[in-house]
């Protein structure tokens, strides 16, 4: 007898990366990192909604990376970020503190198809004379899958 399967999410990864360099927003608060570009040659089909990067369909765990350069801080301060599904936080980086750094977040985490994930950073930066610069380009960037 035949067998027929019904369902079934199709998952195919996707990456964005930072489309500029970006000041950091206001200290001690999470503020979403924006300004984005579909990696659309290494992540066919990847689109960024809003200010982050939409699920090509769903998956039980899928894996979540994120790294986000910056530099140029006038003063030391502890910066970090962290990775939302929808409005769920499901990852923080280790704390990084001093002028500059690659902030990394990686996990795994339940996704639908169509969710987006977005990147939020903070820091203790006092003065908006020192605020340090996300680093545009290839080298900060979210990936999902």
């Amino acid at each position: 007898m035949p067998h027929i399967f019904v369902g079934g999410d199709s998952f195919s990864p996707s990456a964005m990366t930072k489309n500029g360099n970006v000041v950091t927003g206001a200290p001690n608060v999470w503020t979403v990192v924006g300004g984005w570009t579909a990696d659309t040659v290494g992540y066919p089909g990847s689109v960024v909604s809003g200010n982050g990067l939409q699920a090509q369909g769903g998956a039980a765990a899928a894996p979540l990376t994120a790294n986000v350069v910056f530099s140029g801080a006038g003063m030391a301060g502890t910066f970090q970020a962290r990775l939302l599904v929808g409005t769920t936080v499901v990852a923080t980086s280790t704390a990084i503190s001093g002028t500059s750094g690659t902030l990394v977040v990686n996990t795994t985490a339940p996704i639908a198809a169509g969710e987006v994930v977005t990147v939020e950073l903070t820091h203790t930066v006092s003065s908006s004379l020192w605020y340090a610069t996300i680093t545009g380009g290839v080298v900060t960037f979210l990936r999902i899958g």
